[in-house]
Parts: C-alpha cells; structure tokens; sequence
C-alpha cells in the first residue's frame, strides 16, 4: 500500500508540475527571450507593472463585493416571504452562500484583467513629462491629455463598471433572499435593501458626475464641425457649461436617490429620476445643437474663426507640419543641355526600374531554388569606392518551409536543418541590360557582389517571413545553401536564441510550442539553443508594444553583415485640437531599431528626442532600453532615411494644413491634393517615392522622398515636397511651390498626353496585339533647378510569361515628349529639339557605369534603333497598314541621317 501510494504521489506531483509548467511556460519563455537579448529589466518592469495593477483591480473589487455580498447575505427581509422559497433558501443557505463568493471571485479575475490592460497608461502617468505647450480653453500642458488623462479615464470607467456589477449582484442576492419581491403591478423592497442600494446607487451617481466634469475636456476632440476638428464656439459656449450643470445635476441626484431610498418617498425619486433623465437629454444635447443651428450656423465664419485658428496650428505641432520650410521658384522652360550635364548625379540615379516589375523578376532570375522567396523589394543609396552615390533596389532572400516538397517537410528538417534564408538581390535602379532585364551589383548563390560591397555573413535567420521557431547548434548540420546538385551544410557559428543545455528547458520549451520532439529528439545537443520570434514584425512588438511601427522594414548591407533598420514612432490619439488620422492625432519617428539578420541582436536608438516628450517618458519608464543615435554605427548611419508611412503621412495631412490664415482655411481656398497618375487601367494616388537628386539651390546631390501636389480639383502641379535624410539634413523638410502664374503639367495631364502621341499609342497598342502586354511603370517627376521634367519606363512582358523587360523610357518636358529604348536617347531627342545639343555633347547620363555615359547615343545603338524601325515598316507593309508603314519608313531616315551624322 505505501509503495502504490508513493508512486500515486509521484505521479501527481509529475503531474502537477506538468500543469503548473504548461500555464507558466509562455512567462518562462518570455523571460528567457527578453534576458538573452538584454533586455531583462524592460520583462520584469512591463510584468510587474501588468500584475501589480491585476492584483490592485483584483483585491479592490473583490474585497468591495465579498463585503456588500456579506451585507446582504446577512440581512433579514421585513416582507411577508414565499414559505416555499423561504425554505428553499434555508435549506441551501450554504450553497447560495459559496455561490455568490464564488461569482465575485470569477468577475474579480476577469475586473483585475480588463484593470491590467492599462498598464503603459499607468506607468506614463507616473512618467510624466511637461511638453510645454498648453491648450487654448482650459490651459493645462499637453502632458495632462496624453499622459495623465488617460489613465483617470481609465480607472473611473473601471469603478463606475465595477460599482454597476456590484449594484447587480447584490439585487440579485436580495431577491434571493427575498429583500425584494415581485408581485402583480408593483415591487416590494426591504428596508435593508433599500438603504443598502441607496448608498451604491448614491456612490454610482458621484462617480457619473465625476465622469460629466472630465468630460468637458472631450470638447478638444469634437468633431461638431464640418470644416475643422476641435472645440468651436458651440462647444466652449455651450457643451462645458452643460457639463459642469451635469456634473452638479448627478451629485444632487445621488444625494436624492439615498435621501428617497432611506425616507421611502418613492414618488419624489421617480420625479428627480425623470427629470435627471430630461435634463440629461435637453442640457447635454438639444441646448448645444440649438446653440450650433441658430447661432453657429448662420454666422459660422466669424464664429468659428478663432478656434480654426487652433486646430491648424496645434495639428501643424502635433505632426511637425510647422518645421516644413517653404520655397517659391518660377520656371522658366529653358532647360538646356548643359543643365543636364551640370545635374548627372540626378539623371544618373533616376529610378528606371519599377519595384512591381523588379520584384516579379526576381523571382525569376535570382530565387534560385523553389524554397526561396523575395517577400518585398527595398530602396537605398550606397556610396561605391570612386566616391558616386548610387540608389538601389534590393531585397533579401529569405527561406520559405512550406515551399518544401511535401515529403521533405519533416520535423528535423523544418526545426533544425532548413533553418535560414541566403543572401540578397541588389540591382541599380537605374541600369538595364540589352535584353531589357536589370543588372546587379549582388547575385546569385553564394553571393557574388560588385562594386567593393561585401557579403561576409549573408545568411538570414531573422527576417519578414521568418515566423517559426528553429534549433540551431545540434548534433546535425543545417542546410546552407544550394551547391550544383549537391547542399553545402554549416553550423551556427554565435551565441544567439535560448539554451536548450537542460532537461528542465527542454520540457518548457516542449510545453510551450506543444511539441514532445524538443524533449525527446537524439539531435539536440546541450550547446543546442533555441531562435523563436524570428519574424522582426514580432519581435519589435514584444520588445516594445507601447510603439507603433513603419509598414517598411528594409534591408541593408554594412560591415560585410545584413541588418534590418526598422522605423518606430511614438504616438497618440489625445492631442488637444488636432486632426487624426489612421486613429491617432500625434506622432514622431523618434525610434530606429537595429536589427541583425544573423544573430538577431534588437537595438533601439532614440532620434529627434529634443522634439518628442514621449519618447522622453518612455526612456524614463525603460532607461535601459535606449541608445542614444549617436552610439548607431557610422555604417548603418549611412543608409538612415526618413520614413516612408511618416513622409505620406505628413503630406496628406500637409495638403489641407499649408494653409495658415483661418478665413483661406475655412474657405479652402488654397486646397490641395496629392497627384493621381494613370497606372495600367486605373487613376490612383501617387505613391511617395525615394529618389537621388540635387535640390534646387543645393551643391551636392543627396537621398530624398517626394511628393508631387495639384490644386483641388485641377490637374496641373502646384507644388512638390521632399524630406532630407542624408547628414545633417536628416529630417529636414522642404516644400517647392510654382507660381500661380504659370501652368506647370501634372502627372495626369502628361500622362494624357503620352496617350494622345500618335507614335507612342500606335508602338504600345502594337506589343499588347503581339502576345505581350504592356506595363507602364510610376510616372517619375525628375526636378532639376526650378524646373520639372517627367520619366516613365516601360516594360514588355508575355502573356504566358512572368519576366518583364524594360523595352522604352518616357521623357516629358513641358510640351515636349519622347519615347526611345534607353534614357539617353529619349534625353537626346527631348532636348536636342530645342536646338542646344551638339552632337559632340559630353558626358550627362550614366547607364550603369561611372563616371556618367556620354548622352551622346552610339553607333550600336543607332543601328539596332533603325533596325526596329526597318521591321516594323516591313510588318505593316504586310498587313497592308500603308499609313503606319510611312510613319515608320520616315523614323527610319531620322535614325539613318543620325547614324551618317555620329560617324563622322
């Protein structure tokens, strides 16, 4: 018997640890994580903040409930009772008794855990730091709306919720223990249940008061008017004062409610009920809509002026619209060669290469084998060794499991031998092969790169699609990369992820991925270790929950290693008077993580922290979770650029907010919208793009994003706006406005006429008849000096086919367009029209090579032109097209006079 019942013990407590183990693995786990990534102070400040507010939320209610519960379970009825129902309760007394202590337990944990959702706002709350700015109606800094408000609001919606479950449950013990009764037309209550739901009742009606008097601070976000967000006259003059009645109103009615209850007078509370009820919907709603429909209305421009005045400058300081710099140029439409000489940095960098097309060709050219994907095509400059700036595309080639063959997707395979991704794609934006396809300066497998780049360490353990868990360092080799019909097999060379040196972690870790192989497998060694949140969308969301984070993580190489650098903002929907937008109404980009590929190092450094309070609450709050950016490597400051999801941000919002004076404002005068383009079949928005240029005024060319702008309803361009993000320009913002004297074309109106141009139509509609069809590119405005001209690439590809090839380039200047097989040639024919181009012309235009090509076109290029032309007449000869056939013989004398020309 004792030895059955040691081994019954045994086995219980195996058991129990097993249970106890499953519901703490994940805490267990996450502590581990966050230690071996440093960031253990960040766990046990973010854990104790959760369970100290639980515990607080937890004892709080159930102590509160556990002693009304008491009260009323206690409590004798004065009521003639049911004997059936007297009895009944009497001969489950207890029951009912473990009953109600046991539903105030249960709603206890679920109060504690809606109580320990707010945690960050507690721990800002006890973080803060003054912005010094303050409102424009009740005064107070802006710190008090985004740091301290929030968390009031918090726990006085957590009481009023948890005074209305407390009245509830003890009504129902009450009518249990028939203090209230029910019968035909009217409720009996006793006298100890009256009083005691007087009191809560009172104390609910003290805590709606309270909730009316912080609400007048609501009115900063009303969204009364149509034409600006804010408080306006209606709300100031009429909404707060309604709030303050209100607030009075609810402590008077609680007052009344426990007078009544106590003194019996039932009629005067159902009168003071109704009347609170009354009061609540005239004062609260239908005074302030009168106000705005008798008053506001018909004079709403005088009104409203002071308080538009306030919703555009606090939503410019809330987005930092007011650190734009405006500049005015007039175009003069006389570009001439020698300024595209002057500006071959700009035309040497001009983004031939589409990221939708690049991206479908790397898939075809540079996956290499089917387990391999490109999940996203990135932008970037890197400086080559002879001192050029060039901007790239590239993305990383990451491993893809369940592009496996079926058979191949075995537990050891998919945990510890396809384990990471490999290399990269990198080609210049700029460069096209003869056969239409884009040369790079990183290849292929093991990578080969040109250009003095260096790929020391290309493997690729974290990345964007890396979402699953994987061993590393066991007693089998990982695969590495493809070699012919062999695989070239390696071991994890760093100290990354978590041990598996232990019985005990493996049994956790088996738990929390639900898998008994990490406990059982022959082929985890004790230098085993373990990566999980490998995906960096994960994992910057684990480390820091409290930001919000870019649509865009990319990919850069430096010191021989892959990095990933991902954008964070702090953020937030409680700025007074200012615009939301996407749910928030304030945001900086105050956080750029570092990411290593290789072994998954998450480094955080604060920018721009002068301008941002918040991040300074957040570093008070996780002093050990921030570097400063001076302490970010000199080779990854290279490739900082500003962001993208900000930039497009800031200039929708810039759009309508450039207009400063509140009459132009109101009546949106100067309104503007971001340029539409025609892409394929559909008129969209134009997307914010990277680009290398010099600025107008600037000596140097530098890494920008731009926007191009047309006025409200028109389709000519306005203005464009640029964010700096080389040196000590990073951040700077510049917005180019055109006179309003002259008509400078918009990307729709050039893309209409692309369309019109009989010789441009005839060549596109002639491809998409040949099996192939016809992809036009991002319509690119090209600034240079004052001036703007346009480029837009065209690729070919066939119907049955994925490979697109860039067969033509675009080239817009004011009323002048082209449409040849390379940039310089269409550069020639737009400018040589103008009559300034020699035929000698130096060097302008780099295709890839540096220094920059000569825009001088040579023989090769004249012959195989003229060739196209020789063929195309030939085909319409045939079809008997014979007007076609002219149009093309007479391209074809031009080519002919200029290759007679080129060869003298």
């Amino acid at each position: 018997m004792k030895a059955r019942r040691t081994i019954g013990i045994t086995v219980g407590v195996i058991i129990g640890i097993i249970i106890l183990l499953g519901l703490f693995s994940s805490f267990i786990t996450d502590m581990w994580w966050f230690d071996h990534l440093g960031y253990i102070s960040v766990f046990w400040k973010t854990y104790s903040a959760q369970y100290s507010l639980w515990l607080v939320g937890f004892v709080v209610f159930l102590l509160v409930m556990n002693l009304n519960l008491s009260v009323a379970l206690r409590s004798e009825s004065n009521l003639t009772v049911d004997p059936r129902l007297q009895q009944f309760v009497e001969g489950f007394g207890k029951a009912i008794k473990w009953l109600a202590y046991g539903g105030a337990l249960f709603l206890a944990f679920i109060m504690a855990g809606m109580l320990s959702g707010s945690w960050m706002e507690m721990l800002a709350f006890f973080n803060s730091e003054a912005f010094g700015t303050t409102d424009p109606i009740f005064g107070n800094d802006i710190a008090f709306y985004l740091f301290e408000l929030p968390f009031i609001n918090t726990l006085l919606s957590w009481f009023i919720g948890a005074t209305v479950l407390l009245l509830i449950a003890t009504m129902v013990v009450y009518m249990i223990r028939q203090g209230i009764s029910f019968a035909v037309g009217r409720v009996s209550i006793s006298a100890a249940a009256r009083k005691h739901l007087a009191l809560i009742l009172g104390v609910l009606m003290l805590l709606i008061g309270v909730n009316y008097w912080l609400g007048r601070y609501d009115v900063l976000y009303s969204m009364r008017s149509s034409s600006f967000y804010g408080a306006g006259f209606t709300d100031v003059n009429a909404q707060i004062p309604a709030s303050w009645v209100m607030a009075v109103l609810s402590l008077l009615t609680g007052v009344v409610i426990v007078y009544t209850l106590f003194q019996r007078n039932f009629k005067l509370l159902a009168k003071f009920g109704v009347g609170y009820i009354v009061a609540a919907i005239v004062i609260g709603s239908i005074f302030p809509s009168l106000i705005q429909k008798f008053v506001v209305d018909p004079n709403e421009q005088s009104k409203e002026l002071p308080f538009i005045k306030n919703n555009i400058a606090f939503t410019r300081e809330a987005y930092d619209l007011h650190n734009i710099t405006e500049k005015r140029i007039d175009p003069k439409y006389d570009l001439s060669h020698e300024d595209i000489v002057e500006d071959s940095a700009t035309i040497r960098n001009i983004m031939l290469w589409d990221y939708r097309p690049l991206a479908s060709t790397l898939d075809q050219l540079q996956v290499i084998r089917l387990y391999y994907t490109f999940p996203d095509v990135d932008i970037d400059r890197y400086r080559l060794p002879d001192g050029t700036l060039r901007q790239v595309m590239l993305s990383a080639r990451e491993l893809d499991q369940q592009k496996l063959p079926p058979n191949a997707q075995t537990w050891v395979n998919m945990n510890l031998v396809y384990t990471h991704g490999y290399g990269l794609g990198m080609s210049p934006v700029n460069v096209v092969t003869e056969e239409g396809l884009p040369e790079f300066f990183i290849k292929d497998i093991p990578p080969i790169a040109e250009h003095g780049l260096d790929v020391r360490r290309p493997e690729i353990y974290y990345g964007e699609e890396t979402d699953k868990h994987v061993i590393v360092k066991g007693n089998i080799e990982e695969f590495d990369y493809p070699l012919g019909d062999e695989n070239q097999m390696t071991k994890y060379q760093e100290d990354s992820g978590v041990s598996l040196g232990s019985l005990f972690r493996r049994l956790v870790f088996a738990m929390h991925f639900s898998d008994l192989n990490i406990l059982i497998s022959g082929y985890i060694s004790p230098e085993s270790r373990i990566l999980y949140h490998r995906s960096i969308h994960d994992r910057v969301r684990k480390l820091a929950p409290f930001l919000a984070f870019d649509d865009d993580p990319y990919l850069v190489v430096a010191d021989g290693r892959l990095y990933w650098i991902y954008d964070a903002y702090t953020y937030s929907s409680r700025y007074p008077y200012s615009k939301p937008i996407a749910g928030f109404n304030y945001i900086r980009n105050s956080v750029k993580i570092v990411i290593d590929a290789y072994n998954g190092q998450t480094t955080f450094y604060t920018f721009g922290k002068d301008v941002d309070p918040m991040i300074h609450v957040y570093r008070s709050i996780f002093p050990d979770m921030f570097r400063e950016q001076e302490e970010l490597p000199e080779a990854l400051w290279a490739h900082v650029r500003y962001p993208q999801d900000l930039f497009d941000i800031q200039s929708e919002l810039y759009a309508t907010y450039h207009m400063e004076d509140p009459q132009v404002f109101y009546n949106k005068e100067d309104l503007w919208n971001i340029a539409n383009e025609k892409l394929e079949d559909n008129v969209v928005q134009m997307e914010s793009y990277y680009a290398i240029m010099r600025l107008p005024g600037e000596t140097q060319e530098e890494f920008i994003q731009m926007i191009p702008y047309t006025p409200n309803k028109r389709e000519n361009m306005i203005a464009w706006l640029c964010a700096r993000s080389d040196g000590e320009h990073y951040g700077k913002r510049l917005v180019y406005k055109f006179t309003k004297q002259e008509l400078i074309f918009g990307p729709m109106q050039i893309s209409g006429r692309i369309n019109q141009d009989p010789e441009i139509s005839q060549q596109l509609t002639l491809w998409n008849q040949q099996g192939s069809s016809v992809y036009r590119g991002n319509l690119l405005v090209i600034p240079i000096k004052k001036e703007v001209m346009y480029v837009q690439p065209v690729y070919l590809q066939a119907t049955s086919g994925k490979l697109p090839e860039l067969k033509r380039i675009i080239v817009a200047y004011h009323n002048r367009l082209a449409m040849e097989p390379t940039l310089e040639q269409s550069l020639r024919r737009v400018f040589r029209s103008q009559g300034d181009i020699p035929a000698e012309a130096g060097q302008v235009l780099a295709d890839g090579t540096s220094p920059p090509a000569p825009i001088v076109r040579n023989m090769r290029d004249l012959a195989r032109t003229a060739m196209e032309y020789y063929e195309n007449a030939i085909r319409a000869q045939r079809e008997g097209k014979w007007a076609r056939y002219g149009e093309e013989i007479e391209k074809l004398k031009k080519e002919l006079e200029q290759l007679v020309e080129e060869s003298k």
